[in-house]
């Protein structure tokens, strides 16, 4: 495996987004009341049901942060896989090397 083209990888962006997209869902799921319906009517509700509820801002936003999130990934398992960088538990994704003593 060659090493990763990570030039469009931006951190502080992706935890911009990151945030946002966290608040945007929560205020969502707390304030939509078609959505609550929704919820309550099949108990189930997937992620990309609650991207059609974005503005056509918010989608294109959201499609930065899904690349965002493919690159982050990819650097993650690179990381891991040269011994360097967070460090992947089963069951957590990877987790930040200060918070786990474990290793």
């Amino acid at each position: 495996m060659d090493k990763m083209n990570l030039e469009n990888w931006d951190g502080e962006r992706y935890k911009e987004l990151n945030t946002y997209f966290r608040i945007k869902i929560e205020q969502l799921l707390r304030t939509n009341t078609e959505l609550q319906e929704q919820i309550q009517q099949s108990s189930k509700m997937h992620l990309h049901d609650l991207v059609s509820y974005f503005s056509e801002d918010d989608q294109d936003r959201w499609q930065e942060f899904l690349e965002l999130d493919q690159l982050k990934m990819q650097k993650d398992m690179w990381d891991h896989l040269h011994g360097k960088g967070t460090r992947y538990k089963p069951g957590e994704g990877f987790v930040n090397p200060d918070d786990d003593t474990t290793w």
